[in-house]
């Protein structure tokens, strides 16, 4: 048995109360239309368009398929103890003063519980009519879902519709957009998977489990915490902003751009062809390499790393407390000249240096191996607190 329930109002709705994503970005039926969020939510204000409630398990799934932005919440247990509801809304930019029976035939809604596989199903699409009526005007259209928090998560959001998850401790979550954001929130989940074709990614608060990001074009990929067993990142033409990584093992990959990660803790690969590479720490086993541009990587602890820059410097620190074994091979290579703890033995070869030397202890089973054979390798010995102070020089 299928139960489907529908419930239409149209009332005015005070835009304090609306969903923050509702201002953020349009839903563009063309694409030469003007659909900024200045231009759609002048007004400020909002319609009421379609609501709908459901009796549901506290487990199953949620699937939808929308050509609307999409925000999803999770019920307050204090509200519905047995999590055994949901709720839908469709907010509209006001501008739009359709009555109730115009917009019914503008566009379908359904939202549909299937008892046999336990899946909440959210369908909707635009009439014939609707794209006509709609296409030579910027509009905003948003469906607002609070579901139980444990539900998987399942969303397909075509066009430029924004995706937007929050507070969801969840089985499986996979999201798929074309040109729209996606944002998460304090997500929980065994598999977070969010794809874009060229949509920008970004998660606040903390993602935990294992994640795998990944937008082409100029889509970007922004994050506070990510944690989890394994954590992969891919962009293609754009950058990635992350100030913690938390995994066992990760993948960091990108064609060009800029890699800006405040700390690495963990074992894995930062792959990039062009662009540059900044960390501000890595407590583990990393392998770094960038065919054209710059990295910066400052290391506090790690059995074995490598770093290799093709056609670009290295700025590599160290904390002098690290017990490691360096070896430095490059056109170039600048020592500081506070660098006490450092013991080193120099050569140089058909205009290439090689400085080999420890760090604490001559017999540290640790070790840190840097290429740049095109460019300069700066090492900085430090405390954590002091700043860096390059300045004395081993040439070919």
């Amino acid at each position: 048995m299928i139960l489907s329930y529908r419930a239409i109002g149209l009332t005015k709705l005070n835009p304090s109360k609306c969903p923050l994503s509702l201002f953020k970005q349009p839903w563009r039926l063309s694409s030469i239309l003007d659909t900024s969020p200045t231009n759609v939510m002048r007004n400020a204000e909002v319609q009421t368009i379609y609501s709908a409630a459901l009796n549901i398990p506290n487990q199953g799934r949620l699937e939808v398929r929308c050509p609307f932005n999409l925000y999803v919440t999770p019920l307050h247990q204090k509200d519905f103890p047995r999590l055994d509801r949901a709720f839908f809304t469709i907010y509209g930019d006001s501008g739009f003063q359709f009555s109730k029976d115009v917009w019914k035939k503008l566009f379908q809604f359904s939202a549909i519980f299937n008892p046999s596989d336990r899946t909440l199903r959210v369908m909707g699409h635009f009439t014939q009519l609707g794209e006509k009526e709609l296409s030579e005007q910027a509009h905003t259209l948003e469906v607002y879902c609070q579901i139980p928090p444990h539900y998987e998560i399942d969303v397909n959001c075509s066009d430029n519709n924004n995706v937007n998850i929050e507070y969801l401790q969840s089985p499986r979550v996979n999201i798929q957009t074309k040109r729209g954001e996606c944002t998460l929130k304090n997500v929980v989940a065994d598999s977070i998977v969010v794809h874009s074709q060229s949509g920008n990614i970004n998660c606040s608060g903390s993602l935990h489990g294992t994640i795998d990001l990944s937008t082409e074009r100029e889509g970007s990929i922004r994050a506070s915490k990510l944690q989890g067993p394994f954590v992969r990142l891919k962009v293609e033409n754009s950058d990635i902003r992350v100030k913690s990584i938390y995994s066992e093992h990760f993948l960091i990959q990108g064609q060009h751009g800029k890699f800006r990660l405040g700390s690495l803790h963990g074992h894995g690969i930062v792959d990039l062809n062009s662009g540059s590479i900044r960390i501000g720490a890595v407590d583990g086993d990393v392998s770094l390499q960038c065919e054209k541009g710059n990295m910066d990587v400052f290391f506090s602890a790690t059995d074995s790393s490598t770093i290799r820059a093709q056609n670009g410097d290295v700025r590599l620190g160290i904390i002098d407390t690290v017990s490691v074994r360096l070896n430095l091979v490059g056109k170039r290579v600048q020592i500081d000249e506070d660098a006490e703890h450092f013991h080193m033995e120099t050569t140089k070869k058909a205009g290439i240096v090689q400085v080999q030397g420890y760090i604490t202890d001559q017999s540290s089973g640790s070790s840190i191996d840097v290429t740049a054979s095109k460019g300069t390798i700066e090492l900085n010995v430090r405390d954590f607190f002091s700043t860096l102070k390059l300045d004395r020089h081993v040439d070919h």
